[in-house]
């Protein structure tokens, strides 16, 4: 299953960001959902811990002013009624707020890959 693509083709309405404590990287996670699905880059999938039968996959997207980190994200995407999905982004680290820095899809994947985020080697495109 592609699970960027999947994500990408959900309304506003059916994606969502979230964290306790809400701190303003995650208000600006929200600025950025719609540039981190455009340019995101799938970087693995694993099934959730915490939420039986949903898929969390991680995503890194470029730097959207050229330099310094990019955006590492994750999504948990649970299934619903007529297979209908539901998008949470629960992760976001740009390297503010003490978060992780990743400014290459490489280094972003081998954190994803020790994270428990695996089958990435196919999707390295957006």
């Amino acid at each position: 299953m592609d699970w960027l693509t999947t994500i990408r083709a959900l309304p506003a309405s059916r994606r969502a960001v979230q964290h306790q404590p809400e701190t303003p990287r995650y208000a600006r996670a929200r600025a950025k959902l719609r540039y981190v699905l455009e340019r995101g880059i799938f970087l693995g999938a694993r099934q959730s811990e915490l939420h039986q039968g949903a898929v969390e996959i991680a995503v890194w997207a470029p730097p959207g002013h050229g330099r310094g980190p990019g955006y590492y994200c994750c999504f948990r995407i649970f299934h619903q009624r007529d297979n209908e999905h539901f998008a949470l982004l629960f992760c976001f680290y740009d390297g503010t707020e003490g978060s992780p820095g990743f400014k290459s899809v490489g280094s972003a994947r081998v954190f994803a890959n020790a994270n428990g985020f695996g089958g990435a080697d196919h999707e390295d495109h957006h």
